[in-house]
């Protein structure tokens, strides 16, 4: 079907999806500072900068293992029946426009501003 657009419509098409995939890339960011504001109110850690966000796998099994108390061959066997799928997302470092970079911070003041009014986040 894509095959069969016109390159005027390809283009159109792809610009879209890399209008959504930025907009998605912006929510997962809104996301993870709203997590680690709740966090941080919590007293789950100590500052804002000792909040993990990320973890290697080497770290996460150590967890699963010596923190949760799962065996190897239970981790092991969650391993084996796990899927993967293709999931195409906008690249962070991408270069992009002033005026998209202008946009897109707009677009997270105005998210970060309806959340606290909302969920009344400090």
């Amino acid at each position: 079907m894509i095959t069969s657009l016109d390159p005027g419509d390809s283009i159109v098409i792809a610009k879209s999806f890399s209008h959504m995939l930025n907009l998605a890339n912006l929510a997962e960011e809104v996301q993870i500072a709203y997590r680690r504001r709740i966090k941080l109110k919590k007293g789950d850690f100590a500052d804002e900068n000792s909040a993990i966000t990320e973890s290697d796998i080497e770290e996460t099994l150590k967890r699963l293992v010596v923190d949760l108390k799962k065996s190897p061959a239970e981790v092991f066997d969650a391993l084996k029946s796990q899927t993967v799928d293709l999931v195409l997302t906008a690249h962070p470092t991408q270069s992009v426009r002033r005026s998209l970079q202008k946009r897109s911070r707009l677009v997270s003041q105005t998210v970060h501003l309806q959340l606290k009014r909302f969920c009344f986040i400090i």
